[in-house]
């Protein structure tokens, strides 16, 4: 039987910085990383939105409200 799942990819902290803030990796960094879990395994990808936060966890700036990508694939 088929089911729907998905797999959430949140931006990466690349550097810390205490006063500045975070950095994050940037988008095309994040496709990536996405892209390879797609193909190492071989997942029938139904669609892909965009995760938002608003100033929740470490970092309260408007700067970081896109977040990360959601998956929803086929399993089984």
């Amino acid at each position: 039987m088929t089911k729907i799942a998905f797999k959430d990819f949140e931006r990466q902290v690349v550097q810390r910085h205490l006063i500045k803030g975070n950095a994050y990796e940037n988008a095309a960094a994040l496709v990536e990383r996405a892209n390879a879990w797609i193909g190492e395994n071989s997942i029938d990808v139904v669609n892909v939105e965009s995760l938002s936060t608003f100033g929740t966890g470490d970092d309260t700036s408007v700067s970081h409200w896109y977040s990360g990508i959601r998956i929803w694939y086929r399993e089984g």
